[in-house]
């Protein structure tokens, strides 16, 4: 049953991802016909398609079925979204968010530690913005939520990977304590001085990862190992400069702009498209790690449109390019699936035939 269910779940998360990106260009003036998802861009983005990848990954390990509800909901939740019944989706996706976090605590008891510890702080933050919506339909004050369930679920990878490193105890309670300061961001109020303290911890986070994570070693290295790090890079970057903009832009003007974007595209599709080549074919129960050079084209054409994007903000473009921002950073992200999609299907052919 769970064989059959993940390609389909892959699928629908896929669809997730499209929608949300056309729905993202309809928030940016493009006529694109389907007006019930504008409003809900991010809900779909993070929810329907980051969610359900997040916990598909999680789940599969665990080979027990009935966890895979979760995912379905979430995936399914765009569905309802484009039909207008808002409640209901979001009510799917916070029913996936529970789901997740009893698919943690199943990892916890069994074995706990430090990693599943933090993931799981990510899982509740998903839960509190997802929670947010249902009851306050006001996307400003679920956006830090979402944050948190993208930062804590991607710094807790890193910090396991980092065991292999010679990573002190000390130096590994220094970034609990950065990730702590967060969530005292989210718990003040975030649009007053909350935004000033996760803009802090993102700056410290980011120095921790450049710091500590393996992409010290890594980027002495070639192919695959070399491209994960260059891109881990990137998106430690975009979180550093994410942190800046939050502690200096106040109430300027496409303020808000920026910081969604700078945190979702630079630094989330950055960590998409960094592991991308081994998570997506591990998702298929596959043993290869596709990787061609020609993967560096999608993550330029990436960045390039963010870059895009804040200049446009920032009127050092014309405001013409922040609408069209959206169609490059839609074409970065068709790419980089369409090319992972041949180059595993290459690596699979060439397994077989040896």
């Amino acid at each position: 049953m769970g064989n059959l269910l993940k390609p389909i779940l892959l699928i629908f998360a896929f669809l997730n991802l499209i929608i949300g990106m056309l729905s993202g260009l309809g928030r940016l003036g493009w006529n694109i016909p389907l007006p019930e998802a504008y409003a809900h861009h991010g809900a779909i983005m993070v929810g329907g398609f980051l969610g359900t990848l997040i916990a598909l990954e999680k789940i599969i390990p665990l080979k027990r079925t009935i966890y895979f509800v979760g995912p379905l909901m979430s995936a399914s939740s765009i569905v309802v979204f484009i039909v207008g019944q808002l409640h209901v989706a979001v009510g799917l996706q916070l029913a996936a968010s529970v789901v997740f976090i009893l698919v943690y605590a199943s990892y916890l008891g069994k074995q706990y530690n430090l990693y599943l510890t933090l993931a799981t702080v990510g899982a509740f933050c998903w839960l509190v913005g997802t929670g947010l919506l249902f009851w306050k339909q006001f996307y400003p004050m679920v956006f830090p939520w979402y944050m948190g369930f993208l930062l804590f679920t991607i710094v807790s990878e890193r910090l396991e990977l980092s065991k292999f490193l010679p990573v002190t105890p000390a130096n590994r309670y220094v970034l609990i304590g950065f990730l702590g300061l967060f969530m005292v961001g989210l718990l003040v109020p975030f649009h007053g001085i909350g935004k000033y303290l996760a803009g802090l911890s993102m700056i410290l986070i980011s120095l921790w990862l450049m710091r500590f994570d393996v992409i010290r070693i890594a980027m002495r290295k070639e192919g695959l190992v070399r491209f994960t790090a260059s891109v881990l890079l990137c998106g430690y970057l975009a979180l550093l400069f994410e942190g800046l903009l939050l502690i200096t832009l106040g109430d300027a003007p496409f303020a808000y702009d920026m910081i969604v974007h700078t945190f979702f595209i630079g630094f989330t599709f950055s960590m998409i498209f960094a592991h991308g080549p081994i998570i997506l074919p591990g998702v298929l129960g596959l043993s290869v790690k596709p990787y061609h050079p020609l993967l560096y084209v999608p993550v330029f054409i990436l960045l390039s449109s963010l870059v895009m994007r804040l200049l446009a903000d920032v009127s050092l473009l014309p405001v013409d390019y922040r609408a069209y921002s959206g169609w490059v950073t839609m074409g970065a992200v068709l790419l980089y699936f369409a090319l992972m999609l041949t180059f595993t299907i290459r690596a699979v052919l060439l397994a077989r035939g040896r």
